[in-house]
């Protein structure tokens, strides 16, 4: 019967590393607080923080935890990043996966990301995931998941 009720415990991905740069009005945001929310086991989440370099750099460690899989239930996970700057905070990621592997986000680790935060609307990508951001890649590096 453990087969039913999983005793099996795995490595789940709830975030996959993600680096690149924050800018505003195309200049590099310096300083600027990154918040990834992340849930999957209830409403509240978890947040950390995370700043960017003078350059606008950021890097985000992956995410990861240990949980008892079970054929009877799907994980569902929810991501969204927030950026503090100047006083005025902005929402550049909203993504929902149902997958635990790694870049499950994204089909594949993203290059070369800026995350505009003065850009109008986020733009929706479907292929994978549903995301919704304000960053920009110029292709997804598939050696890399």
């Amino acid at each position: 019967m453990s087969f039913l009720f999983g005793d099996e415990k795995v490595e789940a991905v709830l975030f996959s590393p993600l680096e690149g740069k924050i800018t505003y009005e195309s200049k590099p945001a310096s300083g600027a607080v990154l918040k990834l929310w992340i849930a999957w086991k209830d409403q509240d989440g978890e947040t950390k923080n995370f700043n960017t370099d003078e350059n606008g750099n950021f890097s985000i460690p992956i995410q990861t935890i240990e949980y008892r899989s079970s054929p009877l239930a799907q994980i569902s996970i929810a991501q969204i990043i927030t950026v503090e700057y100047n006083g005025s905070e902005y929402e550049i990621w909203k993504a929902g996966k149902s997958s635990t592997n790694l870049y499950a986000e994204l089909g594949g680790r993203p290059e070369n990301l800026v995350c505009e935060l003065t850009k109008e609307e986020m733009d929706t990508h479907l292929d994978s995931s549903l995301l919704e951001t304000l960053c920009v890649w110029t292709n997804l590096d598939k050696e890399k998941d």
